[in-house]
């Protein structure tokens, strides 16, 4: 049995304003990242947009970067200073509603719902990612141990959010993994188990090795099945290298070549289209971005 592809490509004028709040709020990040020397880097579908088309992939609706824990952290510190006017933050310890692992910085007054997000009850809007990276635990042994931790805890977190997520399977393997899900969703409920307590068990299991001397020289993203696989020597990440990225430049990991062949493979090859997948949402809404650009830009023209 093959699975219905749940992907659609967008309008193109929807993705043409989407892709335009994305390149603002990437454009605030890199100003704030700058201002306090902190150090980002593009990475997976937006290291490969950067390089294949200098830019988006044609087919691609977020913008995704890693930063070093530290850097992160430091970016939580100073984001209400200097981004709180027009964005906000989400992680579940920011809002105990939200069931994921991965960091949104989010435009105020838009919304984005996807299909994966729908039965969240957390404000949803347009967003960027932000993907901390974690020190790699020493040894094939205890490297194991952290992934099967990290994952345990994330799959957990998002199963506390929804428990009809989207299963890569059909008929009976399919029926069960679903009914298996859905229960372990009202187990959670029941018992009153808060996605911000399990995302604290997640983010201990990722950042253990941190402040360990007998940590690895390797760093990862933990918010994936594959983290092990795919993790990257810290001193390789630097110095970033700035390309072209749609109309600004972006930071991408030094070794981005190395990084992108562990994820992907053969990544500058375009994939099927019935592999093009992106998050399409179920309910999107610009609010009064582009209102307020416009006055802006009549009040510019009025000026000159």
């Amino acid at each position: 049995m093959k699975k219905e592809n749940k992907y659609q490509g967008y309008p193109p004028e929807i993705l043409d304003k989407l892709h335009k709040v994305q390149l603002e709020i990437l454009e605030d990040f890199i100003r704030v990242c700058n201002k306090y020397g902190l150090r980002y880097f593009a990475i997976y579908g937006t290291a490969i947009g950067a390089v294949r088309h200098e830019g988006f992939i044609p087919w691609d609706d977020d913008i995704d970067v890693g930063m070093l824990r530290r850097d992160y952290d430091r970016f939580f510190e100073v984001f209400e200073k200097e981004l709180g006017d027009k964005y906000n933050l989400l992680t579940p310890e920011i809002d105990p509603r939200y069931a994921c692992t991965v960091t949104h910085i989010q435009r105020k007054g838009t919304r984005f719902v996807s299909e994966m997000s729908k039965d969240l009850k957390c404000e949803q809007c347009i967003f960027m990612d932000i993907f901390p990276f974690d020190y790699v635990a020493p040894g094939k042994k205890a490297q194991k141990k952290q992934a099967r931790r990290t994952t345990f805890w994330g799959k957990l977190l998002f199963l506390s959010g929804t428990g009809n997520p989207i299963i890569p399977y059909g008929g009976i393997m399919g029926a069960v993994m679903h009914a298996a899900c859905m229960l372990i969703h009202l187990v959670l409920k029941l018992f009153r188990v808060s996605p911000a307590s399990i995302y604290r068990k997640y983010k201990a299991a990722a950042t253990e090795y941190n402040n360990r001397k007998e940590r690895s020289g390797y760093v990862t993203s933990f918010e994936y099945t594959g983290c092990i696989k795919d993790k990257v020597r810290r001193s390789g990440l630097f110095p970033v290298r700035e390309v072209p990225f749609e109309n600004m430049m972006i930071a991408i990991p030094n070794n981005n070549d190395e990084f992108l062949t562990k994820v992907y493979g053969d990544y500058m090859q375009l994939p099927p289209e019935d592999k093009r997948v992106n998050h399409m949402p179920i309910e999107i809404d610009f609010g009064d971005v582009f209102e307020n650009q416009t006055e802006n830009s009549d009040e510019q023209a009025a000026d000159e």
